[in-house]
């Protein structure tokens, strides 16, 4: 296709010059999101699925999903969300018009004779159809192609309205122009032997008295019509039986049903019709209004005479009430409506009490579509018994569940395993449970289903067995990955895997742990710390740790064996070392009266790096060396030497242990497979012996490849840069530190190691001339060293005495002490504001000296 123009709008993909244009203007656009954009443009109306675009745009790579997403929002981000839509459990759709096609050498438009085309009703309504245009193309093409289209969905999901649209468009964009369209409400209709009378009055047919089916079908066997059934959920044998004849016998007869459930015959083309699409919290706000969830939601709030400002305020809050609701356009309908009455935080407020009266306001809805609740409770009463009891439990779920939870929590009564997959699948083939990709399969309630199923459940007095069961079966799930990944039964990437899966189970497991039953909670602490030190930072794991020290306390045994005393002292070695030598000598006690020899090498492995971190006694930490050295056993599980030798490695480069160095660098390279995490810590650690041998070259070609790989991988949150940083600074490589500075300060800000950038970025402001800020940061960082108990390592020392040197130098002495006893009396906000000051004002300096260096080049 190299040789090809692609146009849609005012744009243009010249697709030989790699050139994306509007009128005439190019933008700028990355390289691979332009191949993303390509790829779907040249599949404009079909929906290509994630893998497919994987494969298409990184032929000869494995990456991972979250590349698609980073290309997906730049062209979004540039082009609006409205000509690429997202089809949920499928993949993408380029829904924009393409207009042309062309060759580079193809004559221009306007001399090929084609007369421009005047808008159509079809596009006119298709328009008033907030993010459906593409659904509503694929329903025209499903109906040229089948002849029979069913339209599935969640309750309030759109089925009905884009009915209508192809109502009020059918005879004039099918190739059976002007044929008859026929609707028939099925609402109703609560006997499905009045069905076959149904249809004949609404398709025109007059049928005798105790005329039946048969008749029907003679009556319709010429018809050319499409005869719409709206509604058929609560009929769906009868309509399956009838729409089954009718197709028989009538031969250009065509049908679309709208059901919450298939019918289920031959032929069928079954349409999802998905929730909307709704930008994120925090989106511009320019560009917020346009996607389709938010628009809708402004256009009822304008229909109702309450049109909303179109600010940032106002748009991040109307995202927050849309992804709440889901994007459901009933759900979002219902929320604007009570706009008027509760305002926008009102109903935000609401939606987080989880309550169902919210209410369209119209006297034309029908009677299931009076409130949320009245939409729920008529489909939920279309199941049977056992259904029901499935839906009302599926609530207990915080974010979906696993296969693995499911039998454990929802399964009370001991039913077969295969009655609950049953009643499952019905489940979603009602639209009520929606199933998400991946390799392992999940399923969940959406929110507002799920608010109504913990309505149901506190009817029926089943909470609390349901969230004891829960609990229970999140900290069993939790500590089995925990414990096999430790033990290296299983890779610890898989093990991060499975429980991020599970988190938001797993955060609602420990909340309600902490109320009824602590051991629970301790060893849900446990397993939640080793994840959060892993993906999405320190400060929740710390959280999680200091909340349970109490019971830790009273219950020393259950916190050793639960894995919370290992979590703990990993967490404080770095930021409370008294506390975390504390808890190593009660672990090391235990494991020593138990002769539990793996025990006692992972605990001397931490009291090392303990005593390293504080530059602790020598004599002792040459002792700790040696008796971990000798419980370096045959028998020892390599993801625990490995370990090991991760603890021990900077305590050893510090008493100049050359043996215990070389031991080091073996485990190192007898990695186990499977731990992406534990390989990012030992090459840091390696990288910090080489800074301080002053190999700072060897260091940047150590820890640049690292962090290319795992800046955009699960865990980007977890890896700590300030040795790169250190190791450009040290080759005067300035642009470089603040560029991996700018990148990946606000992670490690989370993480609660903000005061370890103080020396590097009190350097970098020495540079810049920023001297009083360098003073000021000095003084923070001294400060937190001391409350934490910890001390610099060898470069720290080098980059805070570089720092104070300039400082007092520029400052004088007195100011300088001045300066440094303020920053000592800073909040973290407050270092955090300083800092992005100046990162911003480094990389501003750079733009400048890029732009005379351009100027000189010209």
């Amino acid at each position: 296709m190299t040789d090809y123009c692609i146009r849609f709008g005012e744009h243009e993909l010249n697709l030989k010059t790699r050139q994306l244009l509007r009128s005439g203007q190019e933008i700028t656009l990355g390289a691979r999101a332009f191949d993303l954009l390509v790829a779907l443009a040249q599949r404009s109306g079909r929906v290509v699925s994630k893998r497919e675009l994987m494969s298409l745009v990184w032929p000869t790579t494995v990456v991972e999903e979250a590349n698609l997403r980073v290309g997906m929002s730049a062209i979004r981000k540039e082009l609006g969300p409205e000509l690429i839509t997202t089809i949920p459990g499928r993949g993408y759709q380029f829904t924009a018009r393409i207009e042309a096609d062309l060759t580079l050498s193809a004559r221009p438009a306007d001399a090929q004779g084609v007369a421009t085309p005047t808008p159509t009703p079809a596009a006119t309504f298709a328009h008033s159809l907030i993010g459906r245009d593409a659904l509503l193309d694929q329903v025209r093409t499903g109906l040229e192609t089948a002849r029979l289209l069913t339209l599935t969905g969640h309750s309030g999901s759109g089925k009905t309205s884009l009915a209508r649209a192809v109502l009020m468009t059918e005879p004039h964009c099918t190739p059976t122009a002007m044929a008859a369209v026929h609707w028939v409400d099925l609402a109703a209709l609560s006997d499905g032997e009045l069905l076959a009378a149904s249809i004949a009055q609404a398709s025109d047919v007059t049928l005798g008295n105790g005329a039946g089916l048969k008749d029907l079908v003679a009556a319709l066997r010429a018809s050319q019509a499409l005869l719409i059934l709206d509604n058929a959920e609560h009929l769906v044998d009868a309509v399956a039986a009838i729409a089954y004849q009718l197709l028989e016998g009538c031969p250009q007869l065509r049908l679309l049903v709208t059901s919450q459930i298939r019918l289920k015959l031959a032929g069928e083309i079954v349409l999802l019709v998905p929730p909307l699409d709704a930008a994120c919290v925090g989106t511009e706000f320019g560009i917020a209004q346009h996607w389709p969830a938010q628009a809708l939601f402004l256009r009822h709030c304008q229909q109702a005479g309450r049109p909303l400002a179109i600010d940032q305020r106002t748009l991040d809050l109307v995202g927050d009430i849309c992804l709440r609701l889901d994007g459901v356009p009933l759900a979002i309908e219902f929320a604007a409506a009570a706009v008027p009455l509760l305002g926008l935080q009102g109903v935000a407020s609401s939606l987080e009490q989880r309550r169902l009266v919210l209410s369209a306001g119209r006297r034309d809805a029908p009677k299931r579509h009076k409130t949320l609740r009245a939409a729920l409770e008529w489909s939920v009463s279309l199941l049977g018994p056992f259904e029901q009891l499935v839906f009302r439990r599926l609530g207990v779920f915080a974010g979906g569940c696993s296969m693995a939870l499911l039998d454990p929590v929802v399964n009370v009564e001991g039913e077969d395993p295969w009655r609950l997959m049953e009643a499952i699948s019905e489940l979603i083939d009602r639209s009520l449970v929606v199933p998400e990709d991946g390799l392992s399969p999940r399923y969940r309630l959406l929110e507002s289903s799920r608010a109504f199923a913990i309505e149901r459940l506190n009817e029926c007095d089943e909470v609390s067995v349901l969230r004891a069961r829960h609990a229970k079966a999140l900290e069993h799930l939790y500590g089995q990955a925990r414990d096999s990944a430790l033990h290296g039964e299983l890779c610890v990437d898989a093990a991060v895997d499975l429980l991020q899966a599970e988190i938001g189970n797993a955060r609602a497991a420990f909340q309600w742990a902490l109320e009824h039953e602590s051991t629970l909670a301790l060893s849900l602490a446990a397993s939640l710390a080793f994840l959060m030190r892993r993906t999405r930072g320190l400060g929740e794991a710390a959280r999680y740790l200091t909340q349970m020290e109490p019971l830790a306390e009273i219950a020393p045994t259950d916190a050793l064996h639960g894995g919370w005393v290992r979590e703990a002292i990993l967490h404080w070695t770095y930021t409370d070392n008294p506390r975390a030598q504390r808890w190593i000598g009660i672990a090391e006690a235990a494991y020593r009266h138990a002769n539990n020899a793996h025990g006692l090498f992972e605990t001397l492995s931490l009291k090392a790096n303990c005593i390293d971190q504080a530059q602790g006694d020598s004599a002792v930490l040459a002792e700790v060396l040696d008796e971990v050295r000798t419980l370096d056993v045959p028998t020892l599980p390599n993801r625990l030497r490995t370990f090991g030798a991760t603890a021990i490695l900077l305590a050893a480069q510090r008493l100049g242990r050359d043996d215990d160095l070389r031991w080091v660098e073996n485990c190192a390279a007898d990695c186990p497979p499977g731990d992406e995490h534990g390989r990012m810590i030992l090459v840091c650690r390696l990288m910090g012996i080489q800074l301080a041998r002053g190999r700072a070259k060897e260091a940047v070609d150590l820890g640049e490849p690292l962090y290319a790989r795992l800046r955009v991988g699960k865990y980007r949150h977890a890896l700590l840069p300030i040795s790169l940083v250190h190791a450009h600074l040290l080759t005067n490589d300035i642009a470089r530190a603040a560029a991996i500075a700018s990148d990946c300060f606000e992670s490690d800000m989370g993480n609660g190691f903000i005061y370890v950038w103080g020396d590097a970025l009190a350097h970098m402001a020495c540079h810049s001339g920023q001297y009083q800020k360098a003073a000021q940061m000095n003084g923070y960082a001294d400060g937190c060293y001391a409350a934490t108990g910890g001390a610099r390592g060898e470069v720290e020392n080098h980059f805070r005495e570089v720092s104070q040197a300039s400082a007092q130098q520029f400052l004088g002495q007195q100011a300088y002490c001045a300066a440094r006893e303020a920053g000592a009396r800073w909040s973290q906000d407050t270092m955090r504001t300083v800092i992005l000051h100046l990162l911003r004002s480094l990389r501003a300096q750079r733009q400048e000296v890029e732009l005379i260096e351009v100027r000189l080049q010209g």
